[in-house]
């Protein structure tokens, strides 16, 4: 199953805290998006068995002050 992790910060964050998930073997893709007034968001694209799993793993990652969101992504 692929999920969508979007991390909203202060700061970019996702390209530099990625490197838990490239051991696990678990990242397909990764990236910061255009800063916005609600601060500044990046993605991860996961490939993991469950949601539990997915969610598992974001939260060994330290995040502080910022706003987490798992979404799976539809595979066709």
């Amino acid at each position: 199953m692929r999920f969508m992790v979007f991390v909203r910060s202060p700061k970019p964050l996702a390209a530099r805290h990625k490197d838990a998930l490239v051991r696990a073997g678990v990242l397909l893709d990764v990236g910061d998006l255009v800063p916005t007034a609600f601060g500044v968001s990046g993605y991860w694209l996961i490939d993991v068995r469950t949601k539990e799993e997915a969610v598992e793993r974001v939260r060994r990652i330290p995040l502080p002050a910022c706003v987490v969101e798992i979404r799976q992504v539809a595979v066709v």
